[in-house]
């Protein structure tokens, strides 16, 4: 019996160790950092930094997950409380800022925030990610600093000179009268300027804000005591409501049956169009042969333009791992920023030597270096400041569509002062209301 029991334990530890010698046989599994973006455009972005990352750290696969910007800051908000979410994401600073809030990203750690605060960054960006004096994320590109795209053969088939673009709204508006073609009924068929008028969320009110704050007005304004209240129920505010709807409706210069926006402008369907450097890489994909330069954004009041830092964070659990960090460093890399331009359009935010690529692609030269005439302005960083753009955007797609509106002042205050009530009723919810 007993020289039984020695054999079975003989037995238990042969097998044990030929179990062992198995398991040693395959590779360790490959430790993963999940990827989320909202914009489809950087996957290729991400997916090179992985396959880069993995070099020097083969242990590491990196997965990335793109959908529509809105599905993926609604997918993002439900998952990182729960800690299901990604290690690593992108996102705007209003979704940012709700869950700083909430306590649910984490304070830079002190290897990142030395790596941001090293020179890399201008004051302003660094700034940008800076909460009650701690830092959060790295700023990966400039999701605005927007302009104004131009079609060069239609400017020269209309009789204008494609190296004087407008500089001012009312140059536009006329230029775009010109550029608009129309068949026998007089619809149109090709837009003289191209407006965000449909679509939704929060992204049809930062276009819209673009003709808006140079007007002279803003969404939301300071009131010295760290609230905000609306800035829109004014002169500039109604100004700007009546820019859409003379372009749609009395010049008839854009039409919601025609495409629209980077769709609209790289098929030749539209003259003009005012938008971020993405467009860019989107021409040079679909439309290589196209003829176009870009120009500043028009003046109005003022001449500025957004000039929005966008971001990459960790969640909670991707901040204990050392590869996270590493991972956050190398995509806002010198070594990353040819390739985020080359691979998405986007223009890295931290400083890099553009002069190559002004000098492959000429129309990158406002996007990197901005004449010293052009201001800029940012989103505020406020938790209510996505859902005032989401519920203005409603509020600005039924307006759009109103002919009525045409040269009817009264009709525009009263559409902008229900625009207004609303901002201020948000406000007081937030409590982040002030007079």
């Amino acid at each position: 019996m007993l020289g039984g029991k020695k054999v079975k334990k003989t037995v238990s530890i042969f097998t044990l160790a030929l179990c062992l010698l198995v398991l040693m046989s395959y590779p360790v599994l490959a430790k993963t950092i999940n990827v989320w973006t909202g914009f489809p455009e950087l996957e290729p972005f991400y997916k090179w930094a992985g396959a880069e990352f993995s070099k020097t750290h083969p242990d590491i696969e990196v997965k990335v997950l793109s959908t529509s910007l809105r599905e993926f800051e609604q997918k993002l908000v439900t998952s990182i409380p729960t800690g299901t979410g990604p290690e690593v994401f992108d996102v705007g600073p209003y979704i940012a800022i709700k869950l700083i809030d909430a306590g649910l990203l984490p304070v830079n750690p002190p290897e990142l925030d030395s790596y941001l605060k090293s020179g890399a960054w201008s004051q302003f960006a660094v700034d940008y990610v800076t909460i009650k004096g701690k830092t959060y994320g790295l700023p990966l590109m400039n999701g605005s600093r927007a302009a104004l795209f131009c079609n060069k053969d239609m400017f020269k088939e209309a009789g204008l000179d494609p190296n004087k673009p407008p500089t001012t709204y009312k140059e536009l508006m006329e230029a775009a009268q010109k550029l608009t073609t129309y068949d026998k009924s007089g619809n149109v068929i090709r837009s003289g300027l191209s407006l965000r008028i449909s679509g939704g969320g929060s992204g049809l009110t930062e276009k819209f804000r673009f003709v808006l704050h140079n007007a002279g007005a803003d969404l939301i304004v300071p009131t010295g005591d760290g609230k905000w209240k609306n800035g829109i129920d004014n002169e500039a505010g109604r100004d700007a409501l009546r820019y859409y709807i003379d372009a749609l409706h009395k010049y008839k210069v854009d039409d919601p049956q025609v495409k629209h926006d980077s769709d609209a402008f790289v098929t030749d369907t539209t003259a003009m169009f005012l938008r971020e450097s993405w467009v860019i890489g989107e021409v040079k994909s679909k439309n290589p042969n196209l003829n176009y330069g870009v120009a500043p954004m028009p003046g109005w009041r003022r001449h500025d333009t957004l000039s929005q830092p966008w971001a990459i964070y960790m969640s909670s659990e991707g901040a204990k791992s050392k590869e996270v960090v590493e991972f956050m460093k190398f995509l806002t890399s010198t070594q990353a920023a040819p390739q985020l331009i080359e691979l998405s359009g986007w223009i890295p935010e931290r400083n890099f030597d553009s002069a190559s690529l002004v000098k492959e692609t000429p129309q990158y030269e406002f996007f990197v270096n901005p004449p010293k005439e052009i201001g800029f302005y940012a989103d505020p960083v406020i938790p209510a400041f996505d859902e005032i753009q989401t519920k203005i955007a409603d509020e600005l797609m039924e307006a759009f569509l109103n002919k009525k509106l045409v040269d009817n002042p009264k009709g525009i205050e009263k559409t902008v002062r229900k625009m207004a009530n609303m901002i201020d009723s948000i406000l007081k919810r937030y409590k982040a209301y002030g007079k």
